[in-house]
């Protein structure tokens, strides 16, 4: 299945460099990101504050800032 990463949404799964890619896409929506080898943690810094990205987070862009939404089944 091919990826769709100028789409305004986004679901996160087990592949970082398509979220990377999918964030790169979407550079107006957020101020930065952080990506800390050793702990596998991905951080996003946005107008709302920061939000850890994990598998099955619900990545948006369509109001021209990025909103996350957790799935708390996967944590």
């Amino acid at each position: 299945m091919t990826k769709d990463f100028q789409a305004e949404t986004y679901i996160v799964d087990d592949q970082l460099q398509d979220t990377l890619a999918w964030l790169c896409q979407h550079q107006d929506s957020f101020d930065s990101f952080t990506y800390d080898a050793i702990e596998h943690v991905l951080t996003v810094f946005h107008a709302n504050g920061q939000d850890v990205i994990k598998q099955g987070d619900f990545l948006n862009a369509k109001y021209g800032i990025l909103i996350t939404a957790h799935n708390f089944a996967k944590s």
